[in-house]
Formats: structure tokens, C-alpha cells, sequence
């Protein structure tokens, strides 16, 4: 599970930016707050603010942090890495490093992983593990000097960092090349936290796989509860996949599909739904519709079911940014509700979410430290994150108002139009 994450030097967010799920000591909602030895872990975050304020930003750091783990083993000598962005609003940040820190628990275990980047080149990075109440040290690197805890760490890791270059992590270079003591923190980091678009098809992309390779129909049954209990009339669906030739994608189909050429999987998805209709004298039927006729908000649940599906049954971090968009206030609440949920998220998935549901601001919902906020110095462009904890309002406090009253900021400041035709 994730306990932090740390950016700085990143897009808007130019000061040390830290996104905790660290529970605070507070008695409310207690399913809301899972226990791991000592630590109390936060099951959803969520993040609200202005337009232009920042919040996607802080989804965007999380995917440039994730990915550049993830695309360490293919990234050519000399091939600069693409999701580095700097705050450029300033001669000195924008030639500085940008530094990306994870803190999470693995098997019982905390690991603090982190690392600086230019896009040209790795500067920092380092590992440690909490064998005990101590931080131990597995590799700490300065540039292309690396120093380890002890010499039995140093006689295996030693060798590897020679099949290192200067834009490559060396946890991944380790991992590839079995290293037992950074295997975990690079699994964790591969495959148990996601960031997820949410437009159509990215996440078509993402998830046909899923919906295609449901042998046992589970995801199925999965997805068509989903949709009934978010009473959407939909009885079942169809899904097909079939392959397509790349040569027979005009190029700016090839142009508009995600991810890079080698990612281009050529397939063309047929998706039906089924509804169930009563005419005027009671009789029911059975009717098809071509899935893209459906609503936005329905072609959206849909694709989040598999994703949802997957962190129930594997405890993964999902990160989505404008999580609500296309969806119903009462509707986000519900999704937001089966993270926090006990019994539904029983291997503790984690949820992290920008929106704009103010449902949501209600401490019979969420608890404090489950509630983030981004504002932007509008004359500087720097965003900051911080909590609604921070305020410390009482539990009855009608936090909803409060926010609207402008006593948390990140809110607009909207004119009234009498500058239109200045």
C-alpha cells in the first residue's frame, strides 16, 4: 500500500509537494482506515480545486514517476526521458532536477524508494527498507557513484550498477538482473500502482484485454452489477475483438491511438449492450444497442468496472484523474463508498481522485485527511497541496459550505462579467 508520495520540481508543483496516506489520529470512519503493524493507511484520497489550479498535475507527476520505473529495461543509451517536465516559470528550476519519492508497504514491509531526474539523465536515486523500526540502506546513488549499507550488499548489487547508464534507474537494472533485494519495491512499483485515463479510448485500450480474456465470466457478472446497482438499464453486453492489419489503419487513426507504435496492438472492439424493455401493455423484450450510442457516463462505468474488479481482487493504487467527469454526484459517492468499504475492499485497494463532486465534502463520507486541496499563486503559476487536516473543522462542521465560502481557497475567483468587452 501506498504511505507517500513526494514530488518536486515538477510541472506547477516547483516546492516539495507531499500527497500522504497516512491516517492522521483521528477516531472517525474508522473503515475508512486500514492497520498494517504500526501504520494507519488511508483507503481513498481525493482532490479537490480550481480549474487551472494544479490537481491534474499531481496524476501527471505519479504517471511520469510510475512510467520512467517501468520504462527503465528499454530505454536506449543516450535516449532522453520524455515525461520529465520542470516548472519553467523560473530560469534556475527549469535546468534543476525533478525528484519523485514513494513510501509503501510491501509484504508487511516499508520500503522508501525515490529518485531526481533531469530528462536528460538520472542524478539521484536511492532504496532503503525498514527491517525494524531503522531505515536500512540497500543503494544509495549519487550520479554514477553508488554506495551501499554493508559489504554483503555491496558484493551483490556492486557488479550490477556496471551494466548501468546515466538514464537508467538502477532498480530496474538491478531487478532484470535478479537482484533479490530490490525484486519487491520494483514489482510493487510495475504493477501494483496505476495512474488511468478515463478518456474513452485510452481506457478502451486498457481494458478490451480484460473484457476479452473473461474466460470465466466473472468480470461479467462483475461489470452487470456494477451497472445495476448504479441503476443503469443494462442487462448484459457483447464484446468481441478482432484483429486489424496496421497497414490498414489510416495514418491518422495510427496517429490518434495511444501509447507508442510498439504498443499498437491493431485490434477493432464490437461492443453491444442489452436492454430489457416494457412496451405499453407489459410485454418485455430483449433490444441490442451499439455501445457507443450509450451515454458518456455509462460508457464510463463500463470501462472502469474491470479496473475496479482488478484493485478489489489485487489491493492495487489506482490514481484517476477527474475521476467524476461524466458521472453523477450520488453515483460518485457510491464508487467512492465500495474503496472504503470493508467489505467489499477486503485485500485494501487505494483510491486516489481528482474531482468536483462537492457530495464528497462531507465528513460522513470522507475524514479529514481524506480531503486535499490544490490552489495556484496565479502570479507565480506555482500549485500547492494541502489538507483539509489542516484546518482541523469540527466533525458536525458543514465542511461543503465552508469550502464555497472560500475558507479552504482553491476556489475560482469569478468575475461577473464586466470585463468581457474591456
Amino acid at each position: 500500500m501506498l504511505l507517500q508520495f513526494t514530488v518536486e520540481n515538477f510541472r506547477s508543483f516547483k516546492e516539495r509537494t507531499v500527497l500522504s496516506m497516512e491516517a492522521s489520529s483521528d477516531k472517525i470512519l474508522p473503515g475508512n482506515v486500514v492497520k498494517i503493524g504500526k501504520e494507519k493507511i488511508l483507503k481513498v484520497a481525493t482532490v479537490f480545486g480550481s480549474n487551472a489550479a494544479g490537481k491534474s498535475n499531481i496524476f501527471f507527476a505519479l504517471q511520469a514517476a510510475i512510467l520512467t520505473v517501468k520504462q527503465s529495461d528499454i530505454r536506449q543509451v543516450g535516449e532522453p526521458l520524455p515525461l520529465i517536465v520542470p516548472y519553467l516559470f523560473d530560469d534556475k528550476s527549469k535546468n534543476e532536477a525533478t525528484s519523485f519519492e514513494f513510501v509503501f508497504i510491501v509484504d508487511g514491509k516499508k520500503y522508501v524508494y525515490g529518485y531526481s531526474t533531469t530528462n536528460q539523465k538520472i542524478c539521484t536515486e536511492y532504496l532503503y527498507v525498514y527491517n525494524s523500526t531503522r531505515a536500512t540502506t540497500i543503494f544509495d546513488r549519487n550520479e554514477e557513484v553508488y554506495s551501499f549499507t554493508n559489504q554483503t550488499l555491496k558484493s551483490k548489487l556492486k557488479p550490477l550498477t556496471e551494466r548501468n547508464t546515466e538514464n537508467k534507474l538502477f532498480l530496474a537494472t538491478a531487478t532484470a538482473w535478479n537482484a533479490e533485494e530490490t525484486r519487491k519495491p520494483m514489482i510493487w512499483i510495475s504493477n501494483a500502482i496505476n495512474t488511468y485515463d478515463t478518456n474513452y479510448e485510452n481506457m478502451l485500450n486498457v481494458t478490451g484485454g480484460m473484457f476479452e480474456g473473461d474466460a470465466d465470466n466473472s468480470l461479467r457478472r462483475f461489470t452487470n452489477n456494477v451497472l445495476k446497482e448504479a441503476d443503469i438499464n443494462i442487462l448484459d453486453y457483447d464484446f468481441e475483438g478482432r484483429e486489424i492489419p496496421l497497414e490498414r489503419l489510416a495514418p491518422i487513426v495510427m496517429a490518434n491511438i495511444p501509447g507508442t507504435k510498439t504498443e499498437i496492438k491493431g485490434k477493432e472492439y464490437k461492443i453491444t449492450t442489452k436492454h430489457l424493455i416494457e412496451d405499453d401493455m407489459g410485454n418485455k423484450n430483449t433490444y441490442s444497442l451499439d455501445f457507443r450510442l450509450e451515454s458518456l457516463g455509462t460508457q464510463k462505468i463500463f470501462f472502469i468496472s474491470p479496473i475496479l474488479k482488478k484493485a478489489f481482487e489485487t489491493g492495487e493504487t489506482i490514481c484517476i484523474d477527474e475521476f467524476d467527469k461524466s458521472l453523477h454526484p450520488m453515483l460518485v459517492c457510491y464508487l467512492v463508498g465500495l474503496f472504503n468499504n470493508p467489505e467489499v475492499n477486503k485485500n485494501n485497494a487505494q483510491l486516489i481522485i481528482s474531482v468536483h463532486t462537492m457530495a464528497l465534502l462531507n465528513m460522513n463520507e470522507l475524514r479529514r485527511d481524506q480531503i486535499y486541496f490544490v490552489e495556484k499563486d496565479q502570479k507565480t503559476g506555482v500549485s500547492e497541496l494541502y489538507s483539509l487536516d489542516e484546518f482541523s473543522p469540527r466533525t458536525r462542521e458543514d465542511i461543503r459550505k465552508a469550502y464555497l465560502m472560500g475558507r479552504y481557497g482553491s476556489i475560482p475567483d469569478i468575475g461577473m462579467g464586466d470585463g468581457l468587452w474591456d
